[in-house]
């Protein structure tokens, strides 16, 4: 289903729309010394960018929305005591997400999608790369089926071609975990190794072939536990591996936030959201990503393979408009 098209309502100035070409826009930016200010994405030192009129056209390929099914906002939907009008404004809907006012301001008055284009940035997450790839998040976050999801992708687009399998290795030590991912990860003939301490996981990482890919499911951490944080970056540091964050949809934002600026302090660049196809309201994805982490992919499926899609400014638009079904 698409996101509504909203029509001008008295006291609704700027409407959030869709056009059958998935382009997100809200009415036209008022020139001048009323205009908004320019927004400069999180992270950067560019040149301010306004988010200016004009179509953003969803790019081709896979699009959340149409991989899961979806209903409209609707009054039937509220935060934290708001209901949300018949006729939502970008700003209505970004406050039902529980977006910052901060950031609802830096979203609003031109088209939602370009303004996520200057707010975050996107991009994709390659395993096959020297570094080793570190996934963190909090316990449950989906760290274990992310890693699943992204070995099922490299596995899937290299079929027939001679390059090597994965290395997988999992640090953590609670039980069931180890089991989990084996069985996640069966199908495509790569095996786990499990390890408990650094000099383990160096011992272990020693092992693997020439070119492999190593990727690594980290414990889950409290980022507000300093003895938490510590045991997990030296895990991350004792390999030299690059860390990326695992975040579940659906959080408080504020946490989200907390979450988010605590591994891009750490070291951190990148980010996946996961159950992106089971959570309402997605402000936490925003605000954990406006710390400074690149979002790569969203949780789209329950399913290893296929259940990842790749992240851009106009499918996030048309999902902060949508809601799971």
């Amino acid at each position: 289903m698409q996101a509504m098209a909203p029509e001008t309502e008295p006291g609704h100035a700027e409407q959030a729309s869709v056009d059958p070409q998935g382009r997100i826009s809200t009415p036209s930016t008022p020139a001048g010394p009323d205009a908004p200010q320019p927004v400069v994405k999180a992270g950067t030192d560019h040149t301010p960018v306004p988010v200016q009129d004009g179509a953003v056209r969803a790019r081709q390929g896979n699009s959340m929305p149409e991989r899961m099914g979806q209903r409209a906002l609707n009054t039937e939907a509220y935060a934290a005591g708001v209901e949300l009008p018949i006729r939502p404004t970008v700003e209505d809907v970004l406050r039902w997400h529980a977006i910052p006012q901060a950031l609802v301001a830096a979203l609003s008055g031109g088209y939602l999608a370009n303004g996520l284009d200057e707010l975050l940035s996107f991009g994709t997450l390659p395993i096959d790369r020297p570094a080793p790839l570190a996934f963190g998040g909090p316990s449950g976050g989906g760290k274990t089926l992310a890693l699943a999801k992204i070995v099922a992708r490299y596995v899937m687009a290299n079929q027939g071609k001679d390059v090597p399998l994965p290395y997988v290795v999992i640090c953590d030590q609670n039980p069931g975990d180890f089991e989990k991912l084996a069985a996640l990860v069966k199908p495509f003939r790569i095996p786990v190794i499990q390890v408990g301490t650094p000099d383990a996981l160096v011992d272990a990482v020693s092992q693997r072939r020439k070119g492999q890919p190593l990727l690594l499911d980290l414990p889950g951490v409290c980022v507000y536990s300093p003895v938490s944080m510590a045991r997990m970056m030296r895990m991350v540091e004792s390999i030299g591996a690059e860390l990326t964050l695992v975040l579940p949809a659906g959080l408080d934002a504020e946490e989200s936030a907390d979450i988010g600026a605590a591994f891009a302090q750490s070291g951190a660049l990148t980010m996946i959201a996961s159950r992106m196809d089971q959570a309402g309201r997605i402000g936490g994805i925003i605000t954990a990503a406006a710390c400074g982490l690149t979002l790569t992919y969203g949780g789209c499926s329950s399913a290893v393979v296929g259940g990842l899609a790749t992240l851009n400014a106009p499918m996030l638009a048309r999902r902060l408009l949508t809601l799971p079904a």
